[in-house]
């Protein structure tokens, strides 16, 4: 008997939309992503950048505050690995990825930030 991929996670997704930028760990270019989905796990994004399954990232991610002012954002910094990479065709000829980052290391106010935004309630997209 198989599982799906739900029973097989560790940690609750929940579907958005957040700026993410990536860095490899070599440096270079930081790549702008949009997230699709995210856990304290990790995320799954498309990107302009192309980057090999295994590459190494720091990751910053853009999630509300959650503070008084309406579009109130703060950084949150990890670092990722690439696990699954997938070229999209688009239509306009520009390239883009599909890819799935696992988390390798968070620090304790990142992984109770994430919790706290995965837990809360989605009201549609959030761009910052």
């Amino acid at each position: 008997m198989s599982r799906s991929n739900a029973d097989r996670r560790a940690h609750q997704r929940v579907d958005t939309t957040l700026e993410v930028q990536g860095t490899p760990e070599a440096g270079g270019v930081v790549a702008r992503m949009v997230a699709s989905n995210l856990s304290a796990g990790g995320l799954y994004c498309t990107s302009t950048a192309d980057f090999a399954e295994m590459t190494r990232l720091a990751v910053r991610l853009i999630l509300p505050d959650g503070g008084d002012k309406p579009g109130d954002a703060q950084p949150v910094d990890v670092e990722a690995v690439v696990v699954r990479r997938e070229e999209l065709r688009s239509t306009n000829g520009d390239p883009r990825y599909r890819l799935a980052l696992f988390f390798t290391k968070v620090d304790d106010d990142a992984r109770k930030r994430l919790a706290g935004f995965v837990d809360q309630p989605q009201t549609g997209p959030t761009y910052h």
